[in-house]
Parts: C-alpha cells; sequence; structure tokens
C-alpha cells in the first residue's frame, strides 16, 4: 500500500480559493464525530498544517489561529495518493459553515495530491471542525480573532433631539490598540451611506423619526470598525398659546386746560372817558382764569390795568375788563386828542400756570365828535354806549 498521504491546511489573506474537484472512487465508513477545544497560539498568516501518516493533521492538531478576513486554505498532500480520501467539514450550527465535498461520502470521495479547499472567515469565534470520514482521528478548531482593529465609539448630544435642533456627534472616544485612527465616516441620515467626514460633526434633522447613526473608524493600517446608534428625532413642540394682552384703560387726558382769548375790537366811548381795556375768554375745558395789563404811553410810561380773576366754565365766553385805575386816567385821558398811539398788553393765566399774552393798539384822538378806542370799555353803567365787537383769538 504504500505510506499515507496526509492532508495540509494553509491560511492565507485574499479571496476564497475555489476547491480542485477531483476523481473520487475510495471507500470508507461513515462515524460519529467528536470536537475538540481550541488550541492557543499566535496569529499568523499562511499557516500550513498537515494532515496524513495514518489519518492525522499536523502540525498543532489542525488547530490554528487567524485574523478577521483571512483565508484558511485545505491542501491534499502525499506521500501517496492511497491515503487522500477525507472530507473537510464545519461542525454545524456555527456561525462559521463550510464543507470541501458537499454531498459526498466515503465510498465517492477521492482527492489527488495537490487539490485544495479554501475557506475566508468573516466572523470572530473558535468554529471547530473535522474528517467526515473519520471524525474520531481528524479534527481541528481554527480561531478567529480581531486582533489590531481600531474600536468605533461614539456620543451624540443631546441624545434625543426635535425637529430643528442641532445634534453634535463625537467620534474621539474611538481608539486603535496597536496604531492611530486615521479617518471617522458617518452615516448620519441612517441611508447606509457614510457621507460625512470628521471626528465631530454635527446635523440638523428636518422630520422626526428614528434615525440609525453609524460610525466608521479606520486605521493606519486600512483597518476598519463600525458602531451603530439609534437617534430619536421627535416633532417640534407646538407654539405657545398666545396670551392676550390686558386691556390697557384709557389714558385720562391730563393736559392742562388751553385758554382761548377772544380780543374785543372797537367800542364808542366819550372822549373824556377812559376806564379800562376788555377782553373776551373763552376756555375749553373751564379754567380759572386770572388777568393783568399795562398801557404803554408815547414816551415810555405804561400805565398798570386792576388785575381781575375768573372762573370759566366750557365752552362759555366771558368778558374781562381791566380797569384802568383812577389815578392814572388823568394822564390817559390827556392823551386822547394828542393823535396818537397806546399800545395795551394783556397777560392772562390758568390755575395751572398756563400763560397767554396778547397785544392791542389803542388809537388816541378824536373821532367824529366821540373818541375810537380799539379794544376799550365803554361805562359799565351805560351799555348803549357800547359799539360793535370786531373778536380775535389768540391760543
Amino acid at each position: 500500500v504504500g505510506l499515507k498521504p496526509y492532508l495540509a491546511v494553509t491560511a492565507s489573506l485574499g479571496k476564497e480559493p475555489h476547491l480542485k474537484r477531483p476523481r473520487h472512487h475510495l471507500a470508507g465508513l461513515v462515524a460519529l464525530f467528536a470536537w475538540a477545544s481550541i488550541a492557543t497560539g499566535a496569529v499568523a498568516i499562511d499557516q500550513t498544517i498537515n494532515v496524513g501518516n495514518n489519518k492525522t493533521l499536523s502540525p498543532n492538531s489542525g488547530s490554528a489561529a487567524i485574523n478577521l478576513g483571512e483565508t484558511i486554505t485545505w491542501q491534499w498532500v502525499g506521500p501517496t495518493n492511497g491515503d487522500t480520501g477525507h472530507i473537510i467539514e464545519s461542525l454545524p450550527l456555527q456561525a462559521e459553515l463550510w464543507d470541501s465535498d458537499p454531498g459526498l461520502t466515503d465510498v465517492t470521495v477521492n482527492h489527488l495530491i495537490g487539490d485544495t479547499f479554501a475557506h475566508t472567515f468573516t466572523h470572530v469565534g473558535a468554529f471547530n471542525y473535522h474528517c467526515r470520514i473519520h471524525p474520531d482521528k481528524m479534527f481541528g478548531a481554527i480561531t478567529v480573532t480581531d486582533a489590531g482593529r481600531p474600536t468605533a465609539a461614539l456620543t451624540m448630544t443631546p441624545a434625543a433631539a426635535t425637529v430643528g435642533q442641532r445634534v453634535d456627534f463625537d467620534g474621539m472616544g474611538s481608539n486603535d490598540p496597536d496604531g492611530i485612527i486615521m479617518a471617522w465616516d458617518w452615516d448620519l441620515d441612517g441611508n447606509g451611506t457614510f457621507e460625512t467626514s470628521g471626528a465631530t460633526p454635527d446635523h440638523t434633522y428636518a422630520s422626526p423619526g428614528t434615525v440609525t447613526v453609524q460610525l466608521r473608524v479606520t486605521d493606519n493600517s486600512n483597518k476598519t470598525h463600525t458602531a451603530t446608534q439609534a437617534l430619536v428625532i421627535s416633532a417640534a413642540p407646538p407654539p405657545p398659546p398666545m396670551t392676550p394682552s390686558p386691556l390697557t384703560p384709557p389714558i385720562a387726558d391730563t393736559s392742562p386746560a388751553v385758554a382761548r382769548l377772544t380780543v374785543t375790537g372797537a367800542t364808542k366811548q366819550r372822549g373824556a372817558d377812559a376806564r379800562g381795556v376788555a377782553v373776551e375768554v373763552t376756555c375749553d375745558p373751564g379754567c380759572i382764569v386770572t388777568a393783568t395789563g399795562s398801557i404803554a404811553l408815547p414816551g415810555g410810561r405804561k400805565i398798570a390795568l386792576t388785575k381781575s380773576s375768573k372762573t370759566l366754565t366750557a365752552a362759555s365766553p366771558l368778558k374781562l375788563v381791566l380797569v384802568v385805575p383812577k389815578k392814572s386816567r388823568a394822564a390817559l385821558k390827556a392823551l386822547f386828542t394828542t393823535g396818537k398811539t397806546a399800545t395795551a398788553t394783556i397777560t392772562l393765566t390758568t390755575a395751572n400756570g398756563l400763560s397767554f399774552k396778547t397785544t392791542i393798539k389803542v388809537a388816541i384822538g378824536p373821532a367824529g365828535g366821540r373818541t375810537r378806542l380799539p379794544g376799550w370799555a365803554a361805562d359799565d353803567d351805560d351799555p348803549r354806549r357800547d359799539g360793535p365787537l370786531v373778536a380775535r383769538t389768540v391760543e
């Protein structure tokens, strides 16, 4: 018969090689399988485990330790073709499953020396396998680790947001055990595309819902890791109800009363009469008015008129007469025939301190046997002597 052939196992990076399909002609017995514990050892690339020499796996009894994404290659080797009837399969119910000869049995399988079968591992863990024909003699375990791969970590502030609120993301908590993080790529809208770069981006969401946020970090060895976290976006709260402003009571008009002054026109008087100057006052609303005045005579002399105070009702005109003192009447009468002009200045003051002033030009001299004195009052005891009144208003 010769020496027994053996099986080699090779670990390598890259695509999963295909199985070289051999001629199958050897028969064998179907037996119960057993699996072994994970054999420890340093993670390596391009490992080779030989199987043969009376149906054995070597070295390390067919066990190997690899990194995630690496490939195990089983190779059928000599020394002769008399010991090549072996089928490599994983134990069931594992994350990694493989079978070198699906559907074949010991009576139909036969590999040639140099045939290969490969499987690339995409999960971390310990995965047991055996030879389907000789499970009691040929079995091992493949340990897959993620050594040297970075770890992504993300935080969100706030952890839950509302529509229109800015959310700040932070990937600075990510780390790499044997290198440095070179890139942070984010999927902030949950569409599966990493369209945002940077360690600390921010985003504002326009609609409510739950978004699956992802952060993928890449280290200086081009290894990656992705972290995922859900972000709940709530609808923006409705604006607070409008609170009607309290009604503002009308502000009372506290402005002082305005006195409307109506100054009388000319009156007919006897030339020898010079009793005083009359004004007509209207105050709306009503108020107390005090009138003072003087007459300026030619040459700079002044004759002070007697003060007069009256209480006025609203919109009711009232005539005020500022009397020429008796001691001054003689001087005033002496000017009646001179043909000169005197000026009467009248000042009205309300009770709240408002002051109004008006002037009246007084013509001195005879006119048709009588003296026409604009703004002068006739004798109070003889109203028939009063002429027509011509008024003007001063505010």
